[in-house]
């Protein structure tokens, strides 16, 4: 975020998004994973599997989040619905991990790195 648009957020003219900064950090990450997967040798196809994975996880996590829409509407007891989703949000981060590293280890035993 620039200076800017910091300065403007803490006086109060630029109102704050945090979802927009939630993706500019994320994004930031995912080009930070691609400069070190590409300095250790992967190509640009070799790099978009990895972050695939990555993106999948995030469509697969939404739809979970989605689901949490509406569910305090009518319903006396909400927290078993949000557990068992907040479990499958978890276990999707978990496995996306996994699913990563995986996929970075076939890469480099396949190049030999």
């Amino acid at each position: 975020m620039n200076l800017f648009k910091k300065m403007g957020q803490s006086l109060g003219f630029i109102p704050e998004n945090p979802t927009e900064e939630i993706m500019e950090q994320r994004s930031k990450m995912k080009q930070q994973m691609a400069d070190q997967l590409k300095s250790i040798g992967f190509s640009d196809d070799e790099i978009d599997e990895v972050l695939n994975i990555l993106n999948n996880a995030e469509k697969e996590i939404q739809k979970q989040k989605d689901l949490l829409i509406g569910t305090n509407i009518n319903n006396p007891d909400p927290g078993i619905i949000m557990n068992e989703i907040f479990s499958e949000i978890r276990r999707l981060e978990l496995k996306a991990g996994e699913d990563m590293k995986a996929k970075i280890a076939e890469i480099k035993a396949k190049k030999g790195l």
